[in-house]
């Protein structure tokens, strides 16, 4: 994901949009975040790319750490209004990271309608993905119940203490060198030749390849596009066009109707947001007469297991054609339950290979890598995601979260919905390219309608 940044219309920032009772209290902000950098070791590394432009970046500590950029404030002009929030929201969210510091920063902002506060928050999707950054969120928020104001940590103490380790690990590790190799000349030398290696076995036993089934090849598509016949549908006509602009739109509904419509179906909760999606798209062409036979769509699922790290990436993005018109609404659900499960099961048993496919990424070159996903991304109607979040009331700054809109990366595709749980209700964020979509409110109403075909009515903010 981060070498696939040489094309800025692959950003894979994720963020979220959070409204607050109250703006939140400075002195409290400082001193969560100053604990948070202090026991989560993502939060204060960097990225350092490789000196031989082959193999995978790798952390590294941010000796010249500023929490000063990374939390930032702003009010809101005289009556500003919700959409002036999710205005500066969405532009927040896509503007570049610094890539030369940690890849996160939160914007608090005051001035909202009724004195409320609202928190914006982004993340580069290399550090974790949806349900790691909610394992980060822990030592930031309070949940259940405001909790005691915690204590700041000095961050300047943490970061030298750190930087002392690394001196002493650095001298260890030159004391045991036997001399016979000259790899630590080149920081993650070894592990680029056991890449180049991994790649050419890879690449030599194709069997291995067709186990994985079409699944392992869609998760690799940037990639494995390259060969020859393993070319994508082709994406809705209405559309074609994309561009580095967005908007967010976001939905809100009640969890309980959620899990009465999936379990009265016999299905996931999941299916039911996924067959939602798939008509509101369908009723957005149909208002501009266009039929789509099958609707070219992305759905993440988690390759986690037991015993993971819970707050590292472990998910794929499995390609998943939609059925389009011509289908009933309750076959589409069955379709998606069935077709989910199949690629759920697919890419966990295989999810070793995957990581065999993720080092021929890393030995390619980025803008070569970055020109094949985009070009498979542009093919792409719809991506979706599903993030469980937390059941119970959220507190930040000693004040109460009262929604949380998630904002999950478009990357080149035509729109980003992506579904969060929260405090028994659900929050649909959609994040839009508006040359694509170009009638974002239109495309609103129309899920808002999906969601209704399906018995679950959804709120308009």
């Amino acid at each position: 994901m981060w070498a696939l940044e040489s094309n800025p219309n692959l950003a894979s920032t994720m963020g979220s949009l959070m409204i607050l009772e109250r703006p939140p209290d400075p002195e409290w902000v400082h001193a969560a975040w100053s604990k948070a950098v202090a026991a989560v070791p993502r939060l204060r590394l960097r990225v350092e790319g490789s000196s031989l432009g082959l193999g995978s970046a790798h952390w590294i500590l941010d000796t010249t750490f500023d929490l000063g950029h990374h939390v930032r404030y702003l009010r809101l002009p005289a009556r500003a209004s919700y959409q002036d929030l999710a205005d500066t929201a969405v532009q927040w969210i896509n503007d570049p990271f610094d890539r030369s510091r940690p890849l996160w920063e939160c914007l608090i902002l005051s001035g909202l309608p009724g004195g409320k506060g609202a928190l914006i928050s982004k993340l580069h999707h290399s550090i974790a993905d949806g349900l790691g950054a909610l394992e980060m969120a822990g030592e930031i928020y309070d949940f259940g119940e405001v909790g005691p104001k915690p204590k700041p940590r000095d961050i300047n103490q943490v970061i030298a203490e750190l930087i002392a380790e690394e001196k002493v690990a650095a001298v260890t590790t030159k004391s045991n060198d036997s001399g016979d190799s000259d790899d630590h000349h080149e920081p993650g030398g070894r592990n680029i030749l056991g890449r180049v290696g991994s790649v050419a076995s890879l690449l030599a036993d194709r069997h291995r390849i067709t186990a994985a089934g079409n699944d392992a090849v869609n998760a690799a598509r940037a990639v494995a596009n390259q060969f020859p016949g393993l070319g994508g549908h082709s994406g809705s006509p209405l559309w074609a066009e994309r561009s580095r602009n967005r908007r967010l739109e976001w939905l809100e509904i009640p969890l309980d109707q959620l899990k009465t419509a999936a379990r009265t179906r016999g299905v996931r909760l999941n299916d039911i947001f996924v067959a939602a999606s798939a008509e509101g798209v369908l009723r957005y062409h149909d208002e501009f007469a266009v039929q789509l036979p099958e609707i070219s769509s992305t759905v993440v699922v988690s390759t986690r297991r037991d015993g993971d790290d819970p707050t590292v990436n472990a998910f794929t993005p499995a390609s998943i054609p939609l059925p389009g018109h011509g289908v009933g609404t309750e076959e589409r659900v069955a379709y998606i339950n069935s077709e989910i499960q199949l690629r759920r099961d697919a890419l966990r048993s295989h999810r070793d290979l995957l990581g065999s496919v993720s080092g021929l990424a890393a030995a390619l070159p980025s803008n070569l890598t970055a020109s094949l996903t985009l070009d498979q991304a542009r093919r792409v109607d719809l991506a979706t995601s599903n993030v469980p979040g937390p059941p119970l009331p959220v507190f930040f700054g000693g004040q109460l979260i009262q929604r949380w809109i998630p904002v999950g990366p478009v990357s080149g595709t035509a729109l980003n919905v992506t579904l969060l749980s929260y405090n028994d209700m659900c929050f649909v964020g959609m994040h839009i390219d508006p040359s694509a979509v170009a009638e974002t409110k239109l495309f609103k109403n129309c899920l808002r309608a999906g969601f209704g075909d399906l018995g679950v009515r959804a709120r308009i903010r």
